[in-house]
C-alpha cells in the first residue's frame, strides 16, 4: 500500500512536471518569434542559438513521454524511477543555457529546477544534488553569460560595444578585479537567494511526504477496518451455516460445496465480454462469500419437513418453500448491523431467488429470466447440481456425469443459458468436486 501511494505521487509530479517543461518550451518559442521581429532588442544570433537549445532540451522529456506513453503504449514511463532526474537534468540544462545567454533576463529561472524537485518525496540525496548543481548553475551562469553571452555593461567599462564584442577582451577585464567584482556582487547574492528558495523547496517536499505518509497511515486505518469488518461478517456468515449444519450435516456440506461451485462459475463469468463489466473483482467477492447464506431461512423449516424420509406432500413442500423468503428476512434483519449495503443486497437476492426459474415456473415469486437477480442465478445452477450428485435422506446421489447432463438439458428451462454455456466449459471443476464425496 505504501510503495503503491509513493508510486501514485511520484507518477503524478512527473506528468506535472512534464506539462510544465512543455509550457517553457511553448513560451521559449514565443520569445524567439518576438525577437525576430523586433519586439525584444536582444542579440539576434546569441536568442537563436541559445533558445533553440533551450526548446530541445524542454521537449526531450514531453516526446519521450509522448513516445513511451501515448504512442506506444508498451511501458509507463511515469513510473520509471529514474525518470524525475531525467527531467530535472534536462531542466538544469536548459536553465543553464537561458542563464549563460541571457543572463539577467532569464536571472528567475535559477529557481525551476529546485521548485521542480520538491514536487517528489523529501530525499536527502536529492536535496544536495539539487543544492549542489543550483550552485554551481549560478558560477556557470554568472560568468558564462559575462564571457559569451549578453553581458552587463556596467562590468566591461570602459570597453566600446564594439570591443566588448571581442572575447579575447572579456577575458582580459576579467582578470583584473572584475573577476571578483562579480563574485562579490553578482555570483553570491545570487547563491544567498537561490539557497534560501531550495530550503523552501526543501521544506515544500517535506510537506508533501508528510502529506503522503498522512495518507498511507489513513489508507491503512481504513484498509485495517475493512477487514476486521470483512473477518466480523465472514464469521457471522460461517457460525449462521454452522447454525443449519448442527441441525442437518449434509445441508452444512451442501453450503460449503455449493461456494466452491459459485467461486469455479463467476471467475469464469468474469472471462466473458458480458460479464466483465458487471462482474468487477468486488462484487464477484460478495457473491462467493454471500453464497453460504442460500439456505439460511431452512432455520424456519421444521425439522420434520427438512429431515423427512421420503417425499414431501404439497403441503409441507409449500412449507420447504418459505425458507426463500425467510432467508430474506433474516439477512435483513440480523445482518443489517454489518453495515454493508452492497453485501446485504447481494445475499439478500441470492437467498430469495436461488429456486427462480429462466422460464418463470420457480419460486417464491415466479421471476422470468434477466427479471431475476444475476446472483441468484449463478447460486441456481451450483445449488441444483449439488442438489442432484449428493445423498439426501430421501433419496440416493446422482453421478455427477449424469447431473451435468441434466443442468446442461435445463438450459433455457430452469437455468440461464449463458450461466450454463460457462458451466459446460468448468465441467470437469463441477465433476472434481462431486466425485470427492464418494
Amino acid at each position: 500500500m505504501e510503495e503503491k501511494l509513493y508510486l501514485e505521487a511520484e507518477k503524478k509530479a512527473n506528468l506535472f512536471n512534464i506539462y510544465f517543461m512543455g509550457i517553457m518550451a511553448i513560451i521559449s518559442i514565443i520569445a524567439f518569434i518576438l525577437n525576430e521581429i523586433g519586439v525584444f532588442n536582444l542579440n539576434k544570433s546569441i536568442v537563436r542559438i541559445s533558445l533553440s537549445c533551450v526548446i530541445v532540451f524542454f521537449l526531450i522529456p514531453v516526446l519521450a513521454y509522448l513516445i513511451g506513453e501515448k504512442a506506444l503504449k508498451k511501458n509507463n514511463i511515469l513510473e520509471n524511477k529514474h525518470f524525475k532526474w531525467f527531467i530535472i537534468t534536462s531542466a538544469f540544462f536548459s536553465m543553464l543555457i537561458l542563464c549563460v545567454a541571457l543572463s539577467f533576463q532569464a536571472v528567475l529561472v535559477l529557481v525551476f529546477p529546485t521548485l521542480m524537485a520538491a514536487q517528489y518525496k523529501n530525499q536527502k540525496l536529492m536535496t544536495i544534488i539539487i543544492f549542489i548543481a543550483s550552485m554551481l548553475i549560478i558560477i556557470l551562469s554568472v560568468y558564462g553569460a559575462y564571457l559569451f553571452g549578453i553581458y552587463d555593461a556596467n562590468l566591461l567599462k570602459p570597453l566600446t560595444e564594439e570591443e566588448a564584442s571581442i572575447f579575447e577582451n572579456r577575458v582580459n577585464i576579467l582578470k583584473t578585479n572584475r573577476g571578483w567584482i562579480i563574485l562579490l556582487h553578482y555570483v553570491i547574492p545570487r547563491m544567498l537567494i537561490v539557497a534560501a528558495i531550495d530550503y523552501i523547496g526543501l521544506a515544500i517536499a517535506k510537506r508533501n511526504t508528510f502529506m503522503v505518509n498522512e495518507q498511507i497511515i489513513l489508507s491503512k486505518q481504513v484498509q485495517d477496518e475493512i477487514l476486521a469488518r470483512s473477518s466480523m461478517q465472514n464469521g457471522v456468515i460461517m457460525h449462521l451455516a454452522d447454525i443449519i449444519e448442527s441441525r442437518d450435516l449434509e445441508t452444512g456440506e451442501h453450503i460449503k460445496r455449493t461456494k466452491e461451485y459459485v467461486s469455479i462459475l463467476v471467475n469464469e463469468m468474469k472471462k466473458k465480454d458480458k460479464y466483465k463489466d458487471v462482474l468487477t473483482d468486488k462484487v464477484s467477492e460478495i457473491i462467493i462469500n454471500a453464497a453460504p447464506l442460500h439456505d439460511i431461512g431452512k432455520i424456519a423449516v421444521s425439522d420434520l419437513i427438512l429431515c423427512k424420509k421420503g417425499k414431501l406432500t404439497d403441503e409441507e413442500f409449500e412449507k420447504m418453500k418459505i425458507h426463500t423468503v425467510k432467508g430474506g428476512e433474516i439477512i435483513d434483519n440480523i445482518l443489517n448491523d454489518l453495515g454493508d449495503k452492497e453485501f446485504l443486497e447481494v445475499a439478500y437476492d441470492i437467498a430469495i431467488s436461488h429456486h427462480e426459474k429462466w422460464n418463470g415456473l420457480g419460486y417464491p415469486y415466479g421471476l422470468k429470466e434477466e427479471n431475476i437477480p444475476l446472483s441468484g442465478r449463478i447460486m441456481a445452477i451450483a445449488d441444483v447440481y449439488d442438489a442432484l450428485t449428493s445423498e439426501r435422506c430421501y433419496k440416493k446421489a446422482m453421478p455427477p456425469l449424469e447431473a451435468v447432463d441434466i443442468i446442461l438439458k435445463d438450459s433455457g428451462t430452469h437455468f440461464d443459458p449463458s450461466i450454463v454455456e460457462v458451466f459446460n466449459n468448468v465441467k470437469d471443476k463441477f465433476i472434481s468436486i462431486a466425485s470427492s464425496k464418494e
